[in-house]
Protein backbone atom coordinates (compact mmCIF):
# COMPACT_ATOMS: atom_id res chain seq x y z
CA UNK A 1 0.00 0.00 0.00
CA UNK A 2 1.29 3.48 -0.88
CA UNK A 3 2.36 5.79 1.92
CA UNK A 4 -0.04 8.33 0.38
CA UNK A 5 -2.84 6.38 2.04
CA UNK A 6 -1.41 7.49 5.36
CA UNK A 7 0.32 10.78 4.52
CA UNK A 8 -2.63 12.83 3.33
CA UNK A 9 -1.44 16.46 3.41
CA UNK A 10 0.65 15.45 6.44
CA UNK A 11 3.32 18.15 6.29
CA UNK A 12 0.75 20.82 5.53
CA UNK A 13 -1.52 19.82 8.42
CA UNK A 14 1.47 19.75 10.77
CA UNK A 15 2.50 23.23 9.61
CA UNK A 16 -1.00 24.62 10.13
CA UNK A 17 -1.20 23.07 13.60
CA UNK A 18 2.21 24.50 14.57
CA UNK A 19 1.24 27.94 13.31
CA UNK A 20 -2.03 27.89 15.25
CA UNK A 21 -0.22 26.62 18.35
CA UNK A 22 2.25 29.51 18.14
CA UNK A 23 -0.62 31.98 17.82
CA UNK A 24 -2.34 30.35 20.81
CA UNK A 25 0.79 30.73 22.94
CA UNK A 26 1.13 34.39 21.99
CA UNK A 27 -2.53 35.07 22.75
CA UNK A 28 -2.28 33.25 26.09
CA UNK A 29 0.63 35.50 27.07
CA UNK A 30 -1.38 38.58 26.08
CA UNK A 31 -4.44 37.36 27.99
CA UNK A 32 -2.45 36.81 31.18
CA UNK A 33 -1.09 40.35 30.91
CA UNK A 34 -4.61 41.66 30.38
CA UNK A 35 -5.88 39.92 33.52
CA UNK A 36 -3.40 41.85 35.65
CA UNK A 37 -4.99 45.08 34.38
CA UNK A 38 -8.61 44.10 35.01
CA UNK A 39 -9.55 45.22 38.50
CA UNK A 40 -12.46 42.96 39.26
CA UNK A 41 -13.02 39.80 41.21
CA UNK A 42 -16.13 38.96 39.24
CA UNK A 43 -15.96 35.82 37.07
CA UNK A 44 -15.47 36.21 33.34
CA UNK A 45 -14.23 34.07 30.52
CA UNK A 46 -12.53 34.65 27.20
CA UNK A 47 -14.82 33.98 24.29
CA UNK A 48 -15.43 34.30 20.55
CA UNK A 49 -12.25 35.24 18.60
CA UNK A 50 -10.08 35.14 21.72
CA UNK A 51 -11.36 31.69 22.68
CA UNK A 52 -10.68 30.35 19.19
CA UNK A 53 -7.14 31.70 19.25
CA UNK A 54 -6.49 30.10 22.64
CA UNK A 55 -7.94 26.81 21.40
CA UNK A 56 -5.74 26.99 18.26
CA UNK A 57 -8.74 27.07 15.93
CA UNK A 58 -8.95 29.17 12.75
CA UNK A 59 -11.09 32.28 12.91
CA UNK A 60 -14.16 32.23 10.64
CA UNK A 61 -14.33 34.61 7.68
CA UNK A 62 -16.76 37.50 7.15
CA UNK A 63 -17.63 37.74 10.83
CA UNK A 64 -19.85 40.63 11.92
CA UNK A 65 -18.17 41.03 15.30
CA UNK A 66 -16.76 44.50 16.03
CA UNK A 67 -12.98 44.57 15.89
CA UNK A 68 -11.22 44.21 19.24
CA UNK A 69 -8.03 42.77 20.72
CA UNK A 70 -9.88 40.67 23.29
CA UNK A 71 -13.38 39.25 23.67
CA UNK A 72 -14.74 38.49 27.13
CA UNK A 73 -18.14 37.14 28.13
CA UNK A 74 -19.72 37.92 31.49
CA UNK A 75 -23.03 36.76 32.91
CA UNK A 76 -24.11 40.18 34.18
CA UNK A 77 -23.64 43.60 32.62
CA UNK A 78 -22.26 45.10 35.84
CA UNK A 79 -19.33 42.69 35.62
CA UNK A 80 -17.90 44.58 32.65
CA UNK A 81 -14.73 46.63 32.89
CA UNK A 82 -13.79 49.85 31.09
CA UNK A 83 -10.44 48.65 29.75
CA UNK A 84 -9.79 49.67 26.15
CA UNK A 85 -9.64 47.19 23.27
CA UNK A 86 -11.75 44.67 25.17
CA UNK A 87 -15.16 43.75 23.77
CA UNK A 88 -17.53 42.53 26.45
CA UNK A 89 -20.46 40.25 25.70
CA UNK A 90 -23.20 39.75 28.27
CA UNK A 91 -24.68 36.27 27.96
CA UNK A 92 -27.10 34.86 30.51
CA UNK A 93 -27.13 31.40 28.94
CA UNK A 94 -25.97 28.49 31.12
CA UNK A 95 -22.73 28.23 29.16
CA UNK A 96 -19.87 25.97 30.21
CA UNK A 97 -16.26 27.03 30.53
CA UNK A 98 -12.89 25.37 30.17
CA UNK A 99 -9.91 26.18 32.38
CA UNK A 100 -6.48 25.82 30.81
CA UNK A 101 -3.60 24.54 32.96
CA UNK A 102 -2.19 28.09 32.91
CA UNK A 103 -5.34 29.35 34.65
CA UNK A 104 -7.01 31.06 31.69
CA UNK A 105 -10.74 30.39 31.43
CA UNK A 106 -12.50 30.12 28.07
CA UNK A 107 -16.01 29.45 26.98
CA UNK A 108 -16.44 25.78 26.03
CA UNK A 109 -15.79 25.24 22.29
CA UNK A 110 -19.36 24.15 21.47
CA UNK A 111 -20.84 27.01 23.51
CA UNK A 112 -18.49 29.32 21.61
CA UNK A 113 -19.90 27.97 18.33
CA UNK A 114 -23.44 28.73 19.49
CA UNK A 115 -22.47 32.23 20.60
CA UNK A 116 -21.09 32.89 17.11
CA UNK A 117 -24.47 32.08 15.51
CA UNK A 118 -25.63 35.69 15.52
CA UNK A 119 -22.41 36.88 13.86
CA UNK A 120 -21.80 34.31 11.09
CA UNK A 121 -23.39 33.22 7.84
CA UNK A 122 -24.65 29.66 7.59
CA UNK A 123 -21.61 28.72 5.50
CA UNK A 124 -19.10 30.08 8.01
CA UNK A 125 -21.03 28.53 10.90
CA UNK A 126 -20.54 25.16 9.19
CA UNK A 127 -16.86 25.98 8.59
CA UNK A 128 -16.37 26.83 12.27
CA UNK A 129 -18.28 23.77 13.46
CA UNK A 130 -16.13 21.46 11.36
CA UNK A 131 -12.96 23.21 12.59
CA UNK A 132 -14.04 22.54 16.19
CA UNK A 133 -14.77 18.90 15.35
CA UNK A 134 -11.35 18.62 13.71
CA UNK A 135 -9.66 20.08 16.80
CA UNK A 136 -11.52 18.23 19.54
CA UNK A 137 -13.27 15.27 17.89
CA UNK A 138 -16.77 16.16 19.09
CA UNK A 139 -19.72 14.39 17.51
CA UNK A 140 -22.53 16.25 15.75
CA UNK A 141 -24.85 14.99 18.48
CA UNK A 142 -22.72 16.86 21.04
CA UNK A 143 -23.51 20.12 19.25
CA UNK A 144 -27.17 19.19 18.94
CA UNK A 145 -27.48 18.30 22.62
CA UNK A 146 -25.85 21.54 23.71
CA UNK A 147 -28.09 23.63 21.45
CA UNK A 148 -31.19 21.94 22.86
CA UNK A 149 -30.05 22.78 26.40
CA UNK A 150 -30.14 26.52 25.62
CA UNK A 151 -33.60 28.07 25.86
CA UNK A 152 -33.02 31.21 23.83
CA UNK A 153 -30.38 31.52 21.13
CA UNK A 154 -30.10 34.31 18.59
CA UNK A 155 -29.46 32.42 15.36
CA UNK A 156 -30.83 29.08 16.56
CA UNK A 157 -32.25 28.27 13.12
CA UNK A 158 -28.83 28.85 11.53
CA UNK A 159 -27.33 26.46 14.07
CA UNK A 160 -29.95 23.81 13.33
CA UNK A 161 -29.36 24.06 9.59
CA UNK A 162 -25.58 24.09 10.04
CA UNK A 163 -25.75 20.81 11.94
CA UNK A 164 -27.42 19.19 8.93
CA UNK A 165 -24.47 20.21 6.74
CA UNK A 166 -21.55 19.56 9.08
CA UNK A 167 -19.23 16.57 8.68
CA UNK A 168 -15.57 15.77 9.14
CA UNK A 169 -13.12 17.71 6.98
CA UNK A 170 -9.38 18.33 6.85
CA UNK A 171 -9.37 22.11 6.51
CA UNK A 172 -11.53 25.21 6.46
CA UNK A 173 -10.95 25.63 2.73
CA UNK A 174 -11.99 22.05 2.08
CA UNK A 175 -15.27 22.81 3.83
CA UNK A 176 -15.79 25.99 1.83
CA UNK A 177 -15.09 24.15 -1.43
CA UNK A 178 -17.64 21.44 -0.61
CA UNK A 179 -20.30 23.99 0.34
CA UNK A 180 -19.66 25.94 -2.87
CA UNK A 181 -20.51 22.83 -4.88
CA UNK A 182 -23.72 22.35 -2.92
CA UNK A 183 -24.58 26.06 -3.16
CA UNK A 184 -24.69 25.90 -6.96
CA UNK A 185 -26.65 22.69 -7.28
CA UNK A 186 -24.24 19.76 -7.26
CA UNK A 187 -24.67 16.71 -5.06
CA UNK A 188 -22.56 16.06 -1.97
CA UNK A 189 -19.13 14.68 -2.91
CA UNK A 190 -17.57 11.79 -1.02
CA UNK A 191 -14.98 13.17 1.37
CA UNK A 192 -11.47 11.68 1.66
CA UNK A 193 -12.15 9.01 -0.92
CA UNK A 194 -9.59 6.20 -1.31
CA UNK A 195 -8.57 5.07 -4.80
CA UNK A 196 -6.46 1.93 -5.28
CA UNK A 197 -4.54 1.20 -8.48
CA UNK A 198 -3.90 -2.32 -9.89
CA UNK A 199 -0.52 -2.44 -8.11
CA UNK A 200 -2.23 -2.00 -4.74
CA UNK A 201 -1.16 1.59 -4.17
CA UNK A 202 -3.87 3.63 -2.46
CA UNK A 203 -4.39 7.37 -2.85
CA UNK A 204 -6.73 9.60 -0.86
CA UNK A 205 -8.36 12.59 -2.51
CA UNK A 206 -10.07 15.48 -0.71
CA UNK A 207 -13.40 15.01 -2.48
CA UNK A 208 -14.68 12.71 -5.19
CA UNK A 209 -17.64 11.71 -7.32
CA UNK A 210 -16.60 8.06 -7.72
CA UNK A 211 -19.31 7.05 -10.19
CA UNK A 212 -17.97 9.67 -12.65
CA UNK A 213 -14.32 9.25 -11.65
CA UNK A 214 -13.98 12.93 -10.78
CA UNK A 215 -11.64 13.90 -7.93
CA UNK A 216 -11.25 17.35 -6.37
CA UNK A 217 -8.11 18.48 -4.55
CA UNK A 218 -7.68 21.73 -2.63
CA UNK A 219 -4.33 23.30 -3.49
CA UNK A 220 -3.36 26.15 -1.16
CA UNK A 221 -0.12 28.08 -0.83
CA UNK A 222 1.00 25.63 1.85
CA UNK A 223 1.05 22.84 -0.72
CA UNK A 224 3.84 24.58 -2.61
CA UNK A 225 5.75 25.48 0.56
CA UNK A 226 6.74 21.87 1.19
CA UNK A 227 8.55 20.26 -1.72
CA UNK A 228 8.03 16.65 -0.59
CA UNK A 229 4.30 17.22 -0.17
CA UNK A 230 4.13 19.01 -3.52
CA UNK A 231 5.91 16.15 -5.30
CA UNK A 232 3.62 13.58 -3.68
CA UNK A 233 0.56 15.56 -4.72
CA UNK A 234 1.72 15.84 -8.33
CA UNK A 235 2.63 12.15 -8.57
CA UNK A 236 -0.70 11.17 -7.06
CA UNK A 237 -2.64 13.30 -9.52
CA UNK A 238 -0.56 12.03 -12.43
CA UNK A 239 -1.29 8.44 -11.38
CA UNK A 240 -5.00 9.14 -10.95
CA UNK A 241 -5.24 10.69 -14.40
CA UNK A 242 -3.49 7.64 -15.83
CA UNK A 243 -6.22 5.56 -14.19
CA UNK A 244 -8.85 7.56 -16.04
CA UNK A 245 -9.78 9.98 -13.29
CA UNK A 246 -10.42 13.67 -13.89
CA UNK A 247 -8.59 15.61 -11.17
CA UNK A 248 -9.76 19.17 -10.53
CA UNK A 249 -7.62 21.47 -8.43
CA UNK A 250 -9.30 24.25 -6.47
CA UNK A 251 -7.40 27.25 -5.14
CA UNK A 252 -8.08 29.84 -2.44
CA UNK A 253 -8.80 32.42 -5.15
CA UNK A 254 -11.61 30.21 -6.45
CA UNK A 255 -13.41 30.45 -3.11
CA UNK A 256 -13.04 34.15 -2.33
CA UNK A 257 -16.31 35.31 -3.83
CA UNK A 258 -19.52 34.08 -5.42
CA UNK A 259 -18.25 34.45 -8.99
CA UNK A 260 -15.19 32.32 -8.26
CA UNK A 261 -17.24 29.70 -6.48
CA UNK A 262 -19.70 29.52 -9.37
CA UNK A 263 -16.85 29.08 -11.85
CA UNK A 264 -15.38 26.31 -9.70
CA UNK A 265 -18.75 24.56 -9.45
CA UNK A 266 -19.24 24.93 -13.19
CA UNK A 267 -15.84 23.32 -13.81
CA UNK A 268 -16.84 20.35 -11.66
CA UNK A 269 -20.26 20.13 -13.32
CA UNK A 270 -18.60 20.01 -16.74
CA UNK A 271 -16.37 17.17 -15.60
CA UNK A 272 -19.44 15.33 -14.29
CA UNK A 273 -21.22 16.05 -17.58
CA UNK A 274 -24.22 17.52 -15.78
CA UNK A 275 -25.75 20.99 -16.13
CA UNK A 276 -25.00 23.53 -13.42
CA UNK A 277 -28.40 24.38 -11.97
CA UNK A 278 -27.11 27.41 -10.09
CA UNK A 279 -29.31 26.82 -7.05
CA UNK A 280 -29.00 24.18 -4.33
CA UNK A 281 -30.79 20.87 -4.39
CA UNK A 282 -33.77 20.74 -2.04
CA UNK A 283 -31.88 19.22 0.90
CA UNK A 284 -29.29 22.01 0.75
CA UNK A 285 -31.60 24.98 0.05
CA UNK A 286 -30.82 26.51 3.46
CA UNK A 287 -27.53 27.71 1.92
CA UNK A 288 -29.42 30.42 0.01
CA UNK A 289 -32.38 30.98 2.34
CA UNK A 290 -32.61 34.77 2.88
CA UNK A 291 -34.15 34.19 6.32
CA UNK A 292 -30.87 32.62 7.44
CA UNK A 293 -28.63 35.49 6.40
CA UNK A 294 -26.73 37.40 9.05
CA UNK A 295 -28.55 40.59 8.08
CA UNK A 296 -31.74 38.90 9.27
CA UNK A 297 -30.34 39.24 12.77
CA UNK A 298 -32.62 42.21 13.58
CA UNK A 299 -35.63 39.96 13.20
CA UNK A 300 -33.90 37.29 15.25
CA UNK A 301 -33.22 39.80 17.98
CA UNK A 302 -36.87 40.94 18.00
CA UNK A 303 -38.01 37.35 18.37
CA UNK A 304 -35.45 36.79 21.11
CA UNK A 305 -36.59 39.84 23.05
CA UNK A 306 -40.26 38.99 22.61
CA UNK A 307 -39.60 35.51 23.94
CA UNK A 308 -37.71 36.98 26.87
CA UNK A 309 -40.55 39.35 27.64
CA UNK A 310 -38.57 42.45 26.69
CA UNK A 311 -39.38 45.28 24.34
CA UNK A 312 -37.37 45.20 21.07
Amino acid sequence: MSNDAYIHNGEINDYVRRNLAEQAAAKAYACKNLITRIRTEQPFCFSLHTALELYAIERPAHCKLPSSDFYITVRKQQHRSSIRNVSYQTWSQPYETYAFPNGLVCMHPIDTWIQYAQHLSLTELVVLGEAIIRRFGYSIDSFRYKLTAFHRVTGRKRCEEALKLMQQSDSVQETRARLALLRFGLSNPVMHYSITNPQGNTYIVDMAYPDRKVAIEYDGDHHRRFRNQYVRDQRKRRELRALGWIVIEVFAEDLKNEAGQRAFANNVASALQVPLIGTPQKQFCALVDPKLRVNARRGERRRYNAHAGKRP
